[in-house]
């Protein structure tokens, strides 16, 4: 067992993403819901996230082999499908070999499928660039690619597209991209995956035979403040301890670069986290965190390992004391807000320094 002595961890609820998985599919009841458990499961372990769901989910989604391949030595048995495809020849022996779903998006990765396993027994998906222009065969390469696939192959494929903008409900291009996608399934006779956490919440005609269940899992909002995502519960609650309180005074600065000055004599609690574990560097001034059922001020730069608070106006407040940076009692958009960025990055840029903590 590895000695702990910093008290900095990230708390994992397994019940909350069992909860927030039963929620978003019975939002979207006649489709098989994935779990998509890429980047570590967002940051709260891929293995432990596949344990607890795994009398839920009948298929999980990580970005390539490795991440499949831990899962596996992990004794995780549920099938997997592999998002970005082969990287390598001998990745497509290995889908096979493991019961996982290959993801074909570029027609290198057809001549290695028709080089190496030409009869290819296991679930092929399809990528196709609908309009987010990043990756997938264009719409009008279809024919071309299917002719090179068996009747079989055709008959379990699954036909697969990224929605660019559907956390956007009052925009028309998911509109487009959904009909490009469903003509393709009505021609063919596939099936076709479409929505992801976003698209499941805000677009229920995207709802396919497959849904990706990605960030809305860990119980974050890819759409922001709404009715639908309202009932998702977060499943990661970061914490470190206050391991010093002193008192500046006014016209004092704080931290690297002097970029924070104090307008009153003020109380500054010293935390043990910092960027090097994850919390975001370029958090400004006055991002909050929760501490003692209050929220108290960021002051001055991040650094890699604490962060300094203002702690003037709280009652109580003692060397010791467990400050949230996110979690159920402060929401992580709020923390993405004030750093420039998003939730996603914010989960999984949780550092392995890190322990995580479950409970259920």
């Amino acid at each position: 067992m590895s000695y702990t002595s910093r008290q900095t961890k990230a708390i994992i609820d397994l019940d909350a993403l069992v909860k927030n998985y039963q929620y978003i599919s019975k939002l979207a009841s006649n489709s098989d819901t994935i779990a998509v458990i890429k980047a570590d499961a967002y940051g709260h372990d891929a293995s432990k996230v596949a344990q607890a769901l795994s009398s839920e989910v009948n298929l999980l989604a990580v970005a390539f082999m490795d991440e499949a391949l831990a899962l596996r030595a992990d004794g995780i048995n549920t099938k997997v499908l592999v998002l970005e495809g082969p990287f390598k020849e001998s990745d497509i022996e290995l889908a096979l070999e493991n019961n996982f779903a290959l993801m074909l998006h570029s027609n290198y990765q057809i001549d290695w499928l028709k080089s190496t396993s030409p009869e290819f027994s296991g679930e092929l998906w399809l990528k196709l660039d609908t309009g987010m222009n990043r990756l997938g065969f264009q719409v009008e390469q279809v024919d071309k690619i299917m002719a090179q696939l068996s009747t079989q192959q055709i008959k379990n494929l699954v036909l697969c597209s990224h929605f660019a903008t559907a956390d956007q409900i009052d925009c028309n291009r998911p509109v487009e991209q959904l009909e490009k996608l469903k003509a393709l399934v009505e021609k063919y006779g596939c099936k076709f995956s479409m929505a992801n956490s976003a698209g499941i919440l805000n677009w229920p005609e995207s709802h396919g035979h497959y849904n990706r269940l990605g960030l809305a899992l860990y119980g974050a909002s890819p759409i922001g403040d709404s009715r639908k995502s309202r009932p998702l519960i977060p499943a990661m609650t970061l914490q470190a301890n206050i391991i010093a309180i002193h008192t500046v005074k006014i016209g004092e600065s704080v931290g690297y670069g002097n970029i924070w000055q104090a307008q009153r004599d003020t109380s500054l609690a010293t935390v043990a986290i910092g960027y090097a574990d994850g919390y975001p560097r370029n958090a400004k001034s006055g991002t909050p965190v929760y501490i003692n059922g209050s929220l108290a001020p960021l002051v001055g730069r991040v650094s890699m390992d604490m962060i300094t608070i203002d702690i003037t106006d709280l009652k109580h407040t003692s060397i010791g004391d467990t400050v949230e940076l996110w979690g159920k009692n402060l929401n992580i958009d709020i923390v993405a807000q004030n750093s420039d960025t998003i939730n996603y990055e914010l989960l999984t840029r949780v550092s392995k320094r890190v322990p995580r903590l479950f409970v259920s």
